[in-house]
């Protein structure tokens, strides 16, 4: 059984992606949707809490767990990595967004040691705050393509509204605000650097216009799992397709948000109660 991960219900967009890529495999979601969003969060804070959702997961049977959110995966997938995995829980995986986004934006492989300087685009990056302050993907992009131009775009409230079911209106006008503050650019491709903002990706393609291609974070990170599991077949799940769902909120809350917003049919059970 594959886990993934997620502040909220912004990693159903990866959970459902992953669904038709991998229909043979089995999911377990946690949404801490009692903590979200992790944008505000200490880094020490984002670091626990995504080790408690990850300890669950692996308790619960995870033996791979996809971290679906770009915050989660910029300040606290290292860390999980080297200093507690092993020895929590020997040979299992974490897995974050960030990995596959980056070498999706460069058309470099993140194992490569030979940055690519032919590639000057220019891209724009929406994110959390706390994801842009990290510098994670400006860092990782520099050291791969360091021509390129990325801008990025701190969109501050944006998960709230999601998360709290905002009607379409008031979130197309916050959106409307972010791109108008970047001011005139010349990006030939946007970014959407949280789970949570694929949900309203026809509001991002109202306000950039149909010339700025929007990358598919949930479509990138699909490919990226399915050829990992190709090469390491021992974390691929031998099951009948089947998800469950969990949550540190409400269920009943979260349930009706997730599938107004995503369309997931899935029920949620809050985590107390499994």
């Amino acid at each position: 059984m594959i886990g993934v991960f997620d502040s909220g219900s912004g990693g159903l967009t990866i959970l459902q992606a992953l669904q038709k890529s991998m229909p043979d495999q089995d999911f377990l979601y946690f949404g801490d949707h009692k903590n979200a969003p992790y944008g505000h969060r200490q880094n020490d804070q984002i670091v626990e809490l995504t080790r408690t959702g990850v300890e669950h997961l692996m308790q619960n049977g995870c033996k791979l767990v996809i971290l679906a959110c770009n915050t989660a995966a910029a300040i606290a997938l290292r860390s999980l990595q080297q200093n507690w995995l092993e020895e929590a829980f020997p040979g299992n995986r974490i897995l974050g967004v960030l990995v596959p986004m980056v070498e999706a934006i460069t058309g470099v492989d993140w194992a490569s040691s030979t940055p690519d300087t032919s590639i000057s685009d220019e891209i724009l990056l929406f994110a959390t705050r706390k994801t842009v302050s990290s510098g994670a993907y400006r860092e990782e992009v520099a050291k791969r393509a360091p021509n390129i131009k990325l801008i990025e775009k701190a969109c501050p409230g944006l998960v709230d509204a999601i998360e709290g079911g905002a009607g379409k209106a008031p979130i197309s006008g916050m959106i409307s605000g972010y791109v108008s503050e970047l001011g005139p650019t010349n990006a030939s491709a946007a970014v959407l650097g949280c789970t949570h903002f694929p949900i309203v990706e026809s509001q991002f393609r109202s306000a950039l216009g149909p010339e700025t291609k929007i990358v598919s974070q949930p479509d990138v990170v699909a490919a990226s799992l399915r050829d990992y599991l190709i090469r390491h077949p021992d974390f691929a799940s031998k099951g009948q397709g089947s998800t469950r769902y969990l949550t540190t909120g409400d269920a009943v809350h979260v349930t009706k948000i997730s599938r107004a917003f995503c369309g997931d049919n899935g029920t949620f059970v809050s985590v107390g109660a499994v």
